[in-house]
């Protein structure tokens, strides 16, 4: 007899689609087969038993810069991402300026804590104001349980210089961490804006000009080869587009460890969206900003074949307000950067990825869940329906179309790009540790629910070998 047994649904498990029983105990899955018997039932009759989705990239209650704050805390965030059928996150701890590392982290955990309705963990970020002990303070985050850390290549305040860099991914190579990297050419950024401010192209379309498919594909051939000399893993996060996914296929070819992350953005959004009356495609404006036909084409392909690795929201919650700001008519180089996403990025991937076949169950699971798991170091808790692990569940309805909008959201940011987009598929209960957060549609978790997550980093020894340590002069 179980605590809990969930009866009668499809289950995804990593052999594929089974109709059985899932047994949880203690807030794990204890048993997984037919006939299953529980003090309490959960009848998923007609539904789709999936793994909790995993979000690890997307940002919350940050530190004000430029003079906005996010909309979503860690209670309206982690709510609007259980509705969307994720049961974990791992957000960022950003530092405000001048702010150090573990500061950045501890201010995180501090608003975190209490309000979480889903669990977290967190990445690390380093900036040139992190201060002068880098090597210490990831040291010390380590035995913590952060085993990630971010860098920025481009935005005031935030983008490192290259010895900062290396810094970082020798540190990170040491510890077994992975780096994820923003890739986008800072100068080449800060030239063409330029430019075309002299020019008077400041309309909202000219951020595609800004920041061109070029500066992305720069940074990000440049980003690999930092880790190639480092041995460092690296994640190039938010790929949008089919130069930068070239990028990281050809340094997977030099045996570099690298990893491609897309979103949603960059599959159902497009440069075209931003060609609008400057109120309608600030809607639309995010960094990298949308790209073409061709690169949603590429990056498709890239899902269904492995290429692409991870599919995260980057949830950039900004009320609108904040968002165009105060200019009359707002433009390139007064819009916020950022987009919400937290709640509608498994939707759009199961409606439009697993419900047409383009992708197979695999590939959905890898992308939404395993994956994530996997490479941000705890698989031996999430990311898959198995004995043992977390019962992270969620019970979609693949019959339900609904029409994606504010109204229909949970997240604070009063917008979405997605505005009028229908979908079909709808998560309507969702585990979190075997405790229902959301029951027939209805909100069941209190504030504070959310446990964080430590996670172990890879061993050092499976690291790539850095430069100093080749010997071309015995090569063949």
């Amino acid at each position: 007899m179980h605590e809990l047994v969930i009866k009668g649904g499809r289950v995804a498990l990593d052999d594929g689609w089974a109709d059985c029983d899932i047994g949880i105990d203690a807030g794990r899955i204890s048993a997984i087969g037919n006939g299953l018997s529980g003090e309490t039932l959960i009848d998923a009759a007609k539904r789709w038993v999936m793994p909790g989705g995993i979000d690890a990239h997307c940002h919350l209650d940050q530190p004000v810069w430029g003079g906005a704050g996010n909309a979503d805390d860690f209670e309206s965030g982690t709510i609007s991402a259980a509705f969307g059928g994720t049961t974990c996150i791992v957000p960022f701890g950003m530092p405000g300026p001048d702010m150090s590392t573990i500061g950045a982290i501890d201010r995180a955990l501090d608003r975190a804590a209490g309000r979480a309705v889903i669990d977290y963990g967190l990445h690390a970020v380093v900036t040139m104001g992190t201060g002068a002990d880098v090597e210490q303070q990831l040291a010390a985050l380590a035995s913590r349980g952060i085993a990630s850390v971010k860098l920025f290549m481009t935005y005031q305040g935030f983008a490192v210089d290259d010895d900062l860099f290396f810094k970082v991914l020798d540190t990170a190579h040491t510890l077994g961490w992975i780096v994820m990297v923003h890739a986008e050419n800072d100068a080449a950024i800060r030239r063409t804006r330029q430019r075309l401010i002299d020019l008077g192209r400041t309309d909202i379309r000219y951020h595609v000009v800004a920041h061109s498919e070029t500066m992305e594909r720069e940074a990000t051939h440049r980003a690999l080869a930092f880790a190639e000399m480092t041995g460092a893993r690296m994640t190039i996060v938010h790929v949008s587009s089919w130069q930068s996914a070239e990028e990281v296929a050809r340094a997977r070819l030099r045996g570099v460890d690298a990893i491609a992350e897309t979103c949603p953005q960059y599959l159902f959004i497009s440069g075209a969206d931003l060609d609008r009356s400057a109120l309608d495609a600030a809607r639309f404006v995010f960094s990298p900003p949308p790209r073409s036909p061709r690169s949603h084409e590429h990056l498709w392909q890239a899902l269904i074949d492995g290429r692409i690795d991870l599919w995260s929201s980057d949830h950039s919650p900004y009320y609108f307000a904040d968002k165009i700001g105060k200019a009359e008519t707002p433009g390139f180089t007064t819009t916020l950067s950022g987009i919400p996403g937290i709640e509608t990025r498994l939707p759009l991937l199961f409606s439009e990825g697993l419900l047409t076949g383009r992708l197979t169950l695999d590939r959905y699971l890898d992308l939404t869940s395993r994956n994530a798991a996997a490479i941000y170091g705890f698989a031996d808790r999430k990311g898959r329906i198995a004995v043992g692990l977390d019962a992270d569940l969620v019970l979609w309805d693949p019959t339900a179309t609904w029409t994606l909008g504010h109204a229909a959201l949970h997240s604070r940011v009063d917008f979405t790009p997605y505005e009028g987009r229908s979908v079909t598929g709808k998560p309507t209960t969702v585990l979190v540790r075997g405790v229902p957060a959301i029951a027939d549609g209805v909100l069941k978790a209190q504030p504070g629910f959310g446990q964080f997550v430590e996670r172990t980093a890879a061993d050092p020894a499976r690291s790539g070998r850095p430069v100093e340590e080749t010997t071309p002069w015995l090569d063949a």
